[in-house]
């Protein structure tokens, strides 16, 4: 084989191992996400319960003033502004189709400046 077949053959190879990973890192979870099906699995309850059993990070401040403690993590449902996470224990769970997290980025580009936290944004069921 010529270097020039062996070099393309390589970079192949490298670009086939690439695509091949699907950035989940194997488990098929969305860090930013819980499904109906996994409100499902945890049974009657609220959804501060339900964030707090499957993704409790999202309960803890985090943002460039996280160090100062200066605002708070917003809650959104089906676009709404709620408040702050307190209000995650009046909705039902048999209401909900799923929750994300948005970080400051993504929260700011979809509702605007103030959520240096991020946002809790729960959608229910239609």
């Amino acid at each position: 084989m010529s270097a020039r077949t062996t070099i393309l053959a390589g970079l192949f190879l490298l670009m086939a191992a690439a695509c091949g990973t699907g950035g989940s890192g194997g488990s098929g979870l969305n860090a930013n996400l819980i499904t109906r099906d996994q409100i499902d699995e945890e049974g009657p309850s609220n959804a501060y319960v339900i964030v707090q059993a499957l993704r409790p990070i999202w309960l803890e401040k985090r943002g460039a003033t996280s160090f100062h403690n200066e605002g708070e993590i917003r809650v959104y449902m089906d676009g709404s502004s709620l408040g702050n996470i307190e209000s995650l224990r009046g909705i039902h769970s048999d209401n909900i189709e799923s929750i994300s997290f948005l970080d400051e980025r993504r929260a700011s580009y979809r509702f605007g400046p103030g959520h240096e936290h991020g946002v809790i944004h729960v959608i229910t069921k239609r």
